[in-house]
């Protein structure tokens, strides 16, 4: 407890690494992140086995454009970095260290945005099983996942196409 005190980013990032990271950890750190709160992110659910995120773009003054509606850069923040950071942590579970970032993003902009949003990622036990034999197998995964944001009123506003990549981690001898 008196790491977290005095050195509270060391352990958040020691933790962060850690195939013992709780779900609930997670959302700390991440709604602590200063570029979440800015645009107005919020994670609102993660689950124990790290398969399925739940993250809502709260449409304020601070990140609506002129025409009222929800600015791009917000939208692609609140889409951005969740699957890397789900498969990273499904690796570690699976015993294996990754360094992870996403490598490519497509967002369609399907309709103006201007209400609150929410993301659902979500990951099949299949598409967690083909990420940990490309790992073994090839030392990297970079597959292609999608993701809505959906407004107030149940419509698809969003769709992005998020490629992660992984690569197995080398370890220092």
């Amino acid at each position: 407890m008196k790491n977290i005190i005095i050195y509270p980013f060391k352990y958040f990032i020691k933790r962060y690494y850690s195939p013992n990271l709780k779900a609930n950890e997670l959302k700390r750190i991440l709604n602590l992140w200063v570029p979440f709160i800015l645009n107005r992110i919020k994670i609102i659910y993660i689950s124990d086995n790290f398969k399925t995120i739940k993250v809502l773009l709260k449409h304020s003054f601070w990140n609506t454009n002129p025409n009222k509606s929800l600015w791009g850069g917000a939208i692609f923040s609140a889409a951005d970095s969740f699957f890397p950071i789900m498969l990273k942590q499904c690796a570690l579970i699976n015993g294996i260290e990754t360094e992870f970032f996403t490598k490519s993003t497509n967002v369609e902009y399907i309709k103006e945005a201007k209400s609150n949003l929410i993301f659902v990622f979500e990951l099949s036990d299949n598409e967690v099983i083909n990420m940990i034999n490309n790992l073994k197998n090839e030392g990297k995964y970079q597959q292609w996942h999608t993701v809505y944001g959906i407004d107030k009123n149940e419509n698809k506003c969003i769709k992005v196409k998020i490629q992660p990549y992984l690569r197995v981690r080398e370890v220092n001898n």
